[in-house]
């Protein structure tokens, strides 16, 4: 079954950490994003569907990014698709050059 996408997604290969409203942290690869959301891989943690989390995305010059609040919109082994909440911008490493 063919997805409709209503945004481009861009190829990515980030780390990122992930940290759930109870503190867990999991550390994961961003695959891809578009303008509302990410697609990550997350070896070491299952996140549920909906669940809040916030990301940190890694910069080249090293420390993270914004933390742009975000929710589980699907977790599929360790694919995890992930939606910002409140409009969060993308963070400026994510956007097109």
């Amino acid at each position: 079954m063919l997805e409709h996408r209503y945004h481009r997604r861009i190829p990515q290969d980030l780390p990122a950490v992930l940290r759930t409203r109870t503190g867990e942290t999991a550390t994961c690869r961003i695959t891809d994003c578009c303008s509302d959301g990410i697609g990550l891989i997350c070896e070491d943690t299952k996140l549920p569907e909906g669940a809040i989390v916030e990301v940190a995305v890694a910069t080249e010059q090293g420390g993270s990014a914004a933390r742009p609040r975000s929710y589980v919109i699907h977790a599929e082994g360790e694919r995890v698709g992930l939606m910002w909440l409140d409009d969060a911008p993308v963070p400026a490493c994510l956007k097109p050059r």
